[in-house]
């Protein structure tokens, strides 16, 4: 364990990523997931900002529920992401795909880039309130296509979404927030990925095993 913790224009109808199935499907509310779940691990490969971007991240998800009156509260810094791979939902820590998942990242090879996100949307099927770019990054996508890539050629199961787009979660609401650019980017330099269990019914991330993002 380390800790706790292309050019195309893609709108707002692409849905979140469901961990749970293996693939892109729409992504439940958390109050909304099923009681037999409670207590099970979603995994799943990720991009973590550093500590100052995430709690700026965090105060633009506080200011959009001022603006617009939600009731929902903002997600913490520490659970904020960009999910890049789904891998699977476990009622328990699966050691074995664990050290098979981490075997197979440690082949990656992708140059460090900038994520940047600029505007707020609204994903209606997950009541999501999201950080994201009108532009989809075309270096964040092929990061996407050669994770599902590594993971195929292990024999794991593995998540390719063609619409994927880039996202992060900053709250949830069921009042609609109308699109709009931020008044201040959120960006950063991504340098490394990581593998998160997430305990389901709980805001607990484990950060299991991390790479660096290298030329």
């Amino acid at each position: 364990m380390l800790g706790k913790a292309g050019n195309e224009v893609v709108r707002s109808e692409q849905t979140l990523f469901s961990f749970g199935n293996g693939g892109g499907g729409k992504a439940a509310r958390p109050r909304q997931r099923h009681l037999d779940d409670a207590g099970k691990s979603n995994l799943f490969l990720a991009l973590v900002p550093e500590r100052q971007v995430a709690l700026q991240a965090a105060d633009t998800g506080r200011q959009i529920a001022r603006q617009y009156g939600l009731s929902g509260n903002p997600r913490p810094h520490e659970l904020l992401h960009v999910s890049l791979n789904g891998i699977g939902k476990y009622p328990d820590m699966p050691d074995d795909v664990v050290f098979a998942v981490s075997a197979a990242m440690a082949t990656v090879k992708v140059p460090p880039f900038e994520v940047n996100f600029d505007r707020a949307l609204y994903f209606a099927g997950a009541n999501a309130v999201v950080l994201a770019n009108a532009i989809r990054s075309e270096e964040m996508m092929d990061l996407h296509v050669q994770l599902a890539k590594e993971m195929w050629a292990v024999g794991l199961t593995f998540t390719y979404n063609p619409r994927f787009m880039p996202h992060m979660t900053v709250l949830y609401d069921e009042t609609p927030v109308p699109e709009h650019a931020l008044a201040e980017p959120v960006r950063w330099i991504a340098r490394e990925f990581v593998l998160i269990r997430s305990i389901i019914g709980k805001s607990e991330y484990e950060y299991l095993d991390r790479w660096p993002l290298l030329d």
